[in-house]
């Protein structure tokens, strides 16, 4: 499918269609999804053959190996507030926007745009959904899966 810009510049592909209806502000939705998080986010892998920190990750809850598998619930319009600790249910603008207009079993690809992020600031691990710091300015390249509404 051809690839979509919205007004605030977040670029999409339907990768596939769901059926049904599309969530609400304050409702709680479980979602896969896959994070391709580029240079400059820094985790704490370290790749000992290489003698450096592993600088390129990739994120999914589909990986039964990584400690948040399986979908995640985010509460669709809750978000971490500034300096404050990530807690469950927290979401960032780019998914909420991608979400109201998903149906369950709906699949998108998505670049989200800094500001739809974490902005001109970035966060720390401790502020992010996916637990990894995001630099400044970071655009968030992923896919999603809207897997159900609560």
């Amino acid at each position: 499918m051809s690839d979509i810009t919205t007004e605030s510049g977040l670029k999409y592909s339907i990768t596939q269609k769901g059926e049904g209806r599309s969530p609400k502000t304050g409702e709680t939705v479980s979602v896969h999804y896959e994070l391709f998080l580029g240079r400059g986010t820094s985790s704490s892998n370290y790749d000992a053959e290489k003698d450096e920190y592993v600088d390129e990750i990739f994120e999914s809850t589909y990986d039964e190996k990584n400690p948040f598998n399986g979908p995640v619930k985010f509460v669709i319009g809750k978000y971490t507030p500034k300096d404050d600790l990530y807690s469950a249910g927290d979401s960032i603008k780019g998914f909420d926007e991608m979400l109201l207009g998903m149906c369950e079993g709906e699949k998108r690809s998505l670049i989200i745009p800094s500001d739809l992020v974490y902005g001109e600031e970035g966060a720390s691990s401790f502020h992010t959904f996916h637990g990894y710091r995001m630099p400044p300015n970071a655009d968030m390249i992923c896919n999603i899966e809207l897997v159900k509404i609560w």
